[in-house]
């Protein structure tokens, strides 16, 4: 990621916690502009190229976008008039802000949570996985295919989040640009993601712990995304972005056996 590219997203981030007046449906209007954006590349070139100035910008978004509705234009304005270090960061940004902005409309728990079941979802099943990630597919097709999966069982924020991120992975598998969409939504609201495989469900006391586990090693309170895995058979293995703090008794007893076997 090049150095405009962080400074914008740095600057989304920003703007995404100051956003007030605005609407699911405006949410919404962004992603769908967002992937009509990506659907020309030409203009998507244009829209994140420094040399052309915001004014210009905005003409070429007059011209491809005047029926966008404006409360949508104006979340899409934060976004265009940002630089980019590429014309796919472009669409990052308009992804990072739609994701935020929707974490401060939704009840964040619930927003996380559906994300990361869709994410299980995908995961857990190969054929939907390979259609979702087919580069051959529309992005219709994919919204069609989640809309029939997901339409009755999550709220419309989250809906509309998994349609999106899903239509548009810009590279990523889709189970796991959901997942960094649920921890794009707990940072908006000042939190980190834990996944946390256990053999059977964690006591309230027992959540307590690992939650202040966590606020002490990272210094910021964390979802906890508590998963049943029975091979663990006791304890916990714990992850968070890339660390892995494996206390499970299953890694236990392989260390056990190791050191036997040595």
């Amino acid at each position: 990621m090049g150095a405009q590219t962080r400074e914008s997203l740095a600057a989304v981030t920003d703007r995404a916690q100051s956003v007030t007046g605005v609407t699911q449906d405006a949410v919404s209007g962004l992603f769908q502009a967002g992937r009509a954006i990506a659907a020309y590349p030409s203009l998507l070139s244009a829209l994140a190229d420094p040399g052309h100035d915001p004014a210009d910008r905005s003409t070429l978004l007059d011209g491809a976008m005047g029926s966008l509705p404006a409360a949508s234009r104006q979340l899409l304005d934060h976004v265009v008039e940002l630089s980019w270090s590429a014309p796919a960061d472009l669409l990052a940004g308009i992804e990072h802000l739609g994701v935020r902005v929707s974490a401060g409309l939704a009840d964040v728990d619930t927003l996380a949570s559906e994300l990361l079941q869709a994410s299980r979802v995908i995961r857990g099943h190969a054929e939907l996985q390979l259609a979702l990630s087919d580069k051959r597919a529309t992005t219709e097709s994919k919204v069609s295919i989640v809309e029939a999966i997901f339409s009755k069982k999550v709220d419309p924020a989250s809906l509309a989040v998994i349609a999106h991120v899903v239509a548009q992975p810009r590279g990523r598998r889709a189970s796991d640009a959901l997942q960094e969409a649920a921890e794009l939504v707990l940072d908006h609201d000042g939190r980190g993601l834990a996944e946390v495989q256990v053999a059977q469900a964690l006591s309230a006391a027992q959540q307590k712990d690992v939650g202040a586990l966590l606020q002490k090693k990272f210094g910021r309170d964390h979802y906890l995304d508590v998963v049943m895995t029975p091979e663990v058979i006791g304890g916990a293995r714990i992850r968070v972005g890339d660390l892995v703090m494996d206390g499970s008794v299953s890694t236990q007893l392989n260390e056990m056996r190791l050191q036997l076997a040595g």
